[in-house]
Order: structure tokens, then C-alpha cells, then sequence
């Protein structure tokens, strides 16, 4: 058995488990149809998810990057982009807000750059806004992926896949209720605990994200993932999904973990009618409003969990009407 730590039972809960469908809150400069939101606009249109009846939010860790740059290794960005700066509001603070302003849906972080927090004051914020949410979070914890953002705010961009493991082996052990006793290269603790404890016994659920990863990434979502994240929102085919999952799958055989514990969730884009990408590369969902319930309808029919969707425009009504695609699927 190659499981480092415990890993929450949800094989029973996951059986009976509604497929949930949620949405990407874009808090970042420019965000919204109509420009760049304010922070209590993001926690606002949580608000209006919630009302709406879709499942969960989700919010992006990062603070300033240069898509151009930063994205490139993703998918073909635009030649309009050169020299682009986009900032965005902090991340675990909107959680926090959002937290006290909803009851209902789930709140996750798509994903969380376990290298821009100490390790273990990263598990305690979490902590904090799983009571906040009286059990609601959902932790997305990641790696990185922007190497201008961790040179502008002088974070260390190399070896994070190693800094990773290590900052998951402080903050799963915390997360479950366990005093942290670890001496690494980067981290270090000596008899850290979360106290008070949050409403979760096993703390909020940890999803890791990792789209093509290599091998040691899939070795840690099957050893400390509860549910796994595939991003394709600029690149929404059905085809990636599966390729991205059976590596993963297979990881998990390989590391001696039952495949069937662990959720799947995707992250999708969706264009509304009348919205044109910056860039033929970036393929949404788009179409009628028909067509876009018969495509969410495909990504529902595979071996999927939940759907984060990145919506484009960005607005109330945009929420709105694609609660109504969403009742049609349903």
C-alpha cells in the first residue's frame, strides 16, 4: 500500500452523489462583460450562483501575471496579449468572504499555489474558511504554472513539483486532525496542529489539479487527491478529458488506489451567444443555447463528477441564462 497518509472513505458517497455543475468566478481585471470587478462584485455574483441553483464557485490563485508569457505553454495565446499585465483579487480572501455570504453551494480554489503560502498556514486558512462555511470548502491545491508572476512577487519557480510534495505532506496530515512533526528541504514544522478544529472530521476535501502531468504528479493525486481537477477551459473537447484521465487512472493502479474513490472534475469553457475568442486556438462550448445543453450534456454523459465552467461574457445575466441551459441537461 503506497498511500502516505489517510485518505477520506468516499466510495459510499460518491455512489450516491448528483453530478454537480458550478462556475469559475473571474476576478481578475477585466473579468466581467462590463470591465473589471470590484471584490465585493465577485462575492455578489456568488451570491447569484447560489440563488440560481448551480452547485459551487471557483476562484484561480494568482495575483499578476503576463498571459502571454504565462499562458503560452497552455494554448495559443494571441499576438495581442505582448505585453499584457492582468491583476487579480486575492483568492483566499474572496473564499473567506463568500463563505459568510452563501449557504449553500461550494466553495474551491482552481488551484491554490501551495508555493506562495507556508505550507501550514495555508491548512489553517483553509481550516478557518471550511468553519466559516460550516463545511462547504473544497481545497484545490496545485504546483504553479506562471513563472512571471513567481519572479515578479519573488517566489521560486524552480523544483515545485518538489516543493509540492513536500507542502502536501504538512497540510493533508493537518487537514485530517494529525500533529505535524516534518523536516524537508523547503518546509519544515515541529508539532503544528489546527486548532480549533473545523466542522469536518477529515478536514475539506483536497483536490489536486494536474491536466497532461507526468508521472510524479499523477503519483501524488492518487496518494493525497480526494477529488482531481482537469483544466481544458480554452481547449473544451471531450477527447482531452479522456486522455487526461486515464493517465491518471492508471496512476492510480499503479499506487495501489482504488480508482473509483477518487472524483473527477473537469473545468470547461463556455462561450455564450455572441461571443467571439481572442484566438482561433481557444475552443469553447458555443452555439445556441440548444446546442451548448447538448454539449454539457456529452461532458455529463462521461466518467465526470463535476463541472466548473469558465462563462464567457461574465455578468448576472450570463449566470442566469446559463442556469437555464443547465435545467434543460438536468
Amino acid at each position: 500500500m503506497e498511500h502516505d497518509l489517510p485518505l477520506r472513505d468516499l466510495a459510499v458517497h460518491m455512489s450516491s452523489h448528483a453530478k454537480r455543475i458550478g462556475l469559475l468566478l473571474p476576478h481578475w481585471e477585466d473579468g466581467y462583460q462590463r470591465g473589471t470587478p470590484r471584490s465585493v462584485d465577485v462575492v455578489e455574483s456568488a451570491g447569484v450562483v447560489e440563488r440560481c441553483g448551480l452547485d459551487s464557485v471557483w476562484l484561480v490563485d494568482h495575483f499578476l501575471s503576463e498571459p502571454y508569457l504565462d499562458e503560452a505553454a497552455h494554448w495559443d495565446v494571441p499576438e495581442s496579449w505582448k505585453g499584457l499585465t492582468i491583476g487579480f483579487w486575492e483568492c483566499w480572501t474572496l473564499a473567506s468572504a463568500i463563505a459568510t455570504a452563501t449557504e449553500r453551494i461550494q466553495i474551491g480554489t482552481l488551484v491554490s499555489n501551495t508555493g506562495y503560502r507556508n505550507p501550514a498556514l495555508l491548512a489553517q486558512m483553509m481550516n478557518t474558511i471550511d468553519d466559516l462555511s460550516e463545511g462547504r470548502l473544497i481545497a484545490g491545491l496545485g504546483a504553479g504554472d506562471f513563472p512571471t508572476e513567481h519572479k515578479r512577487f519573488g517566489y521560486p519557480f524552480e523544483r515545485r513539483v518538489g516543493r509540492f510534495e513536500e507542502a502536501l505532506q504538512i497540510i493533508s496530515p493537518l487537514l485530517h486532525g494529525e500533529t505535524s512533526r516534518f523536516e524537508g528541504e523547503f518546509y519544515r514544522t515541529d508539532g503544528a496542529e489546527l486548532r480549533p478544529k473545523g466542522p469536518s472530521p477529515d478536514g475539506p476535501p483536497i483536490l489536486i489539479g494536474v491536466l497532461l502531468g507526468g508521472p510524479r504528479m499523477n503519483r501524488l493525486v492518487s496518494q493525497y487527491a480526494n477529488e482531481w481537477n482537469c483544466w481544458i477551459a480554452e481547449n473544451t473537447k471531450v477527447e482531452v478529458y479522456r486522455e487526461a484521465r486515464a493517465a491518471v487512472m492508471q496512476a492510480c493502479e499503479k499506487h495501489a488506489r482504488d480508482p473509483s474513490t477518487l472524483r473527477k472534475h473537469a473545468t470547461i469553457g463556455v462561450g455564450l451567444p455572441g461571443f467571439k475568442p481572442e484566438s482561433p486556438a481557444e475552443l469553447r462550448i458555443q452555439g445556441s443555447l440548444g446546442e451548448i445543453a447538448d454539449e454539457l450534456g456529452r461532458f455529463l454523459n462521461e466518467d465526470v463528477d463535476h463541472l466548473s465552467v469558465s462563462l464567457r461574457p461574465f455578468s448576472t445575466e450570463s449566470i442566469e441564462t446559463f442556469a437555464e441551459i443547465v435545467k434543460r441537461v438536468r
